[in-house]
């Protein structure tokens, strides 16, 4: 185990993200402002697997022609019942109107959010496929399985028929079934490092007190 993440991806078309589609800046900005994401301001671009790790007060998002990827510590939760996303990360607050939003972008495609954190041996999935959840699964090495609806996806199978699901988190195997799920979007497997190579927008939050309010404050304009 030594890997982390914090990602949603969404695409009409599967194994998209594979074929290493160009960013688009200025569609970035525009996906953020239309998912309500606030009160963040653009700090760069980044590669893929640099920002699937994303630091608190971080968000990345990556637009393409036909998808797009976003990095954030508390937005993948939102894809999770609230019950199984309390034992993931607290969630924020305004998390479901995302979810709403971002499922709507994709009425005929398929959302993926993966959670992963090697250190606490953390790994989930939850897969929506025309605006509805086909698959959930998550689990750690302190609450082992918590998650599991759906029908097991063909993807799982390789993990799944050496190990049963409720024992994955014992035998270690929760990092294969996310790096397996995730050829869905990507059509090989998530630590394929030399092959996924993608770039995204870099955001930072900021203040909800910041110069503007100042100004206000002071009078000034």
């Amino acid at each position: 185990m030594g890997w982390k993440a914090f990602a949603i991806l969404a695409t009409d078309t599967p194994g998209y993200f594979g074929t290493r589609p160009a960013h688009d800046p200025s569609a970035a900005e525009a996906l953020r402002q239309q998912l309500g994401l606030e009160r963040y301001e653009h700090a760069g671009e980044a590669d893929f697997y640099s920002a699937l790790y994303p630091a608190g007060g971080d968000l990345y998002i990556g637009a393409y022609e036909n998808g797009c990827i976003l990095c954030e510590p508390d937005l993948p939760t939102s894809f999770f019942a609230a019950e199984h996303a309390r034992r993931i990360h607290r969630p924020g607050t305004n998390l479901d109107s995302v979810r709403t939003r971002l499922l709507a972008l994709y009425p005929q495609g398929e959302v993926m959010a993966l959670v992963l954190h090697s250190v606490v041996n953390l790994w989930g999935y939850s897969i929506y496929t025309q605006g509805r959840l086909l698959r959930t699964a998550a689990g750690a090495s302190d609450d082992g399985l918590f998650a599991n609806e759906g029908a097991p996806l063909p993807e799982e199978q390789a993990v799944l028929q050496r190990c049963p699901l409720d024992r994955v988190d014992e035998e270690g195997e929760g990092e294969e079934l996310v790096f397996d799920v995730a050829t869905r979007m990507f059509g090989r497997r998530l630590d394929s490092v030399d092959d996924i190579q993608l770039r995204l927008a870099h955001y930072r939050r900021t203040s909800a007190f910041g110069l503007g309010a100042l100004k206000k404050l002071f009078g000034r304009r």
